[in-house]
């Protein structure tokens, strides 16, 4: 059973990691901020607590964060990174001629091995054919963007290219899957206020790999 399914009522957490290179993005602010017709504005402010600078390199977990305005306000770098891996490279390594090596032993295995199975048509698929399934690069939007994005994180933490510590970790990552699933591809913590569509996931996701908010 995932951790976090629907509800997350825990003050906002962050755990100490590496760098990524900044790299631009092709989620526009206004998909950051409205995932579409009606969505309320995401990634501005905390859940909880007091809110403060949120230094470079730390992680923040998703139910920590209700909107993106005081986040930007209190961090005007619009940066927020705690990986030294980001989307490209992996990417970049999935497109290599597959060896025997660490990194495509990772990249071989399935999604399911990741992230659980949930029921999804992605389940049986290998990571390396997930970030490879859009052509023009990596995806930023709907379902397969959502699902690179938490890829990706997830082989960070395998390789010890993002921390381990203070809830952040693959099962936390598990459950923000199935949470998406089970809830017809949106991310529901009742008790922080969160309704997240794919755009949404996918800008957090983004703020912790290390690229910064679209100007």
């Amino acid at each position: 059973m995932s951790r976090e399914t629907t509800q997350n009522s825990s003050a906002p957490e962050s755990v100490s990691g590496g760098q990524a290179k900044n790299a631009s993005t092709g989620i526009s602010r206004r998909a950051l901020l409205r995932a579409g017709t009606g969505a309320t504005p995401v990634l501005l402010t905390f859940a909880s607590g007091p809110v403060a600078a949120v230094p470079f390199g730390q992680c923040v977990l998703a139910s920590s964060f209700v909107s993106v305005a005081t986040f930007q306000s209190r961090n005007p770098n619009g940066v927020l990174g705690c990986a030294s891996r980001n989307m490209e490279y992996w990417r970049a390594e999935a497109g290599k001629n597959p060896n025997n090596g660490p990194v495509s032993t990772a990249l071989d295995k399935t999604v399911s091995a990741y992230l659980g199975a949930v029921g999804s048509t992605y389940d049986g698929a290998t990571v390396r054919s997930v970030l490879l399934a859009s052509p023009g690069g990596v995806a930023t939007s709907g379902e397969l963007g959502t699902l690179q994005h938490l890829l990706v994180m997830s082989l960070n933490l395998a390789s010890g290219s993002m921390p381990t510590t203070g809830g952040f970790d693959p099962l936390y990552l598990q459950s923000i899957w199935s949470n998406y699933k089970s809830n017809g591809n949106h991310y529901i913590v009742a008790a922080s206020g969160i309704d997240w569509v794919d755009a949404q996931i996918i800008g957090w996701a983004r703020l912790l790999l290390g690229y910064p908010l679209p100007p």
